[in-house]
């Protein structure tokens, strides 16, 4: 009954880079700082959207993040794809959250049918 349920690792075998040990670049920490702050600013404005004075607020908020959405987009995706590719979980969730806030911004936004703005540049 004391089986073990997997493979005990070879002595000279290296384990594979976590996220605590591997150095992350600085454009990295950068975007995924600017989700945190997303995080951060949305989700209670998010919460207090019931009360419509707040849904104001929500509303300006997704009309501001549309109107960088396309960079926004574009460095989600490349720091999405760099996580996922070396196995870091929390960075690639994190790059994913700010694609759906993107996503849910152009819902809310269209929804209220304001008008779209991105860069300045109403469609």
């Amino acid at each position: 009954m004391s089986d073990v349920f997997w493979e005990a690792q070879e002595p000279g075998e290296d384990p594979d880079e976590s996220e605590l040990r591997y150095r992350r670049p600085w454009w990295v920490t950068v975007v995924a700082l600017i989700d945190l702050l997303l995080l951060l600013a949305i989700v209670p404005v998010g919460i207090f959207a019931l009360i419509p004075f707040f849904l104001l607020i929500y509303l300006y908020l997704a009309q501001l993040i549309i109107w960088v959405a396309p960079l926004l987009v574009l460095m989600n995706v490349v720091v999405f794809w760099w996580s996922f590719k070396r196995k870091q979980a929390a960075t690639t969730a994190l790059a994913a959250v700010g694609l759906a806030f993107v996503a849910v911004s152009f819902v809310v936004v269209s929804l209220w049918q304001s008008p779209i703005v991105i860069f300045g540049i109403t469609f």
